[in-house]
């Protein structure tokens, strides 16, 4: 684990965040339903913090079936209701439906013959150099932007450039580790 607290700073803020960032965040995932779940995970991050997210993971995953789209996007509104009836997840009417909605899109990928990890591991940039400081971080860059434009385009909802970079982020397509970070440089490494 890292012990710099000069870097990353992020990851400080709780032992949570610290073991997300040391064996989570950033490192490439291609695994379709881990994919597809950290993508239901950013959803529902919109506007608020991953920290919180983190804290409810576990109830989300329980909720969503394990992120299993198959069972998702079967949820009837009577199960919509009983969600948001559960203190431990995000109660939000909109993110809940469109977890399912999304559930609904992977499936339509894969009836196309695609993956949803073909799908968003091809907004890859081609160069991406890990930023020297959280301020060199944007909030999306043009790869994020085509992706929210080509998932929305599939009927994947809540799929903005920010949500997509944060997801992007999370999976490993791109390394955002502050430069010097050595699980950034592990994970460059590999």
């Amino acid at each position: 684990m890292s012990d710099n607290n000069d870097l990353c700073t992020w990851a400080y803020k709780s032992k949570k965040m610290r073991e997300y960032h040391d064996t989570e965040w950033g490192r490439p995932l291609h695994d379709e339903i881990s994919l597809f779940g950290l993508f239901v995970l950013e959803t529902f991050q919109a506007g608020l913090s991953w920290s919180l997210i983190l804290e409810k993971r576990e109830a989300i995953r329980q909720a969503f079936f394990s992120f299993n789209p198959e069972k998702m996007m079967n949820l009837s509104e009577a199960d919509v209701s009983s969600i948001l009836e559960n203190p431990l997840v995000i109660r939000n009417r909109a993110k809940i439906k469109s977890a399912i909605q999304n559930a609904k899109s992977f499936r339509g990928l894969h009836e196309r013959g695609a993956t949803f990890s073909e799908t968003v591991w091809a907004y890859r940039p081609k160069m991406h150099e890990m930023p020297a400081s959280l301020d060199e971080i944007p909030p999306f860059t043009e790869e994020s932007r085509k992706m929210s434009i080509h998932l929305k385009n599939l009927g994947f909802a809540f799929a903005g450039p920010v949500t997509c970079y944060s997801f992007m982020q999370g999976a490993g397509i791109v390394n955002d580790h502050i430069s010097g970070c050595p699980i950034g440089i592990e994970i460059a490494g590999s």
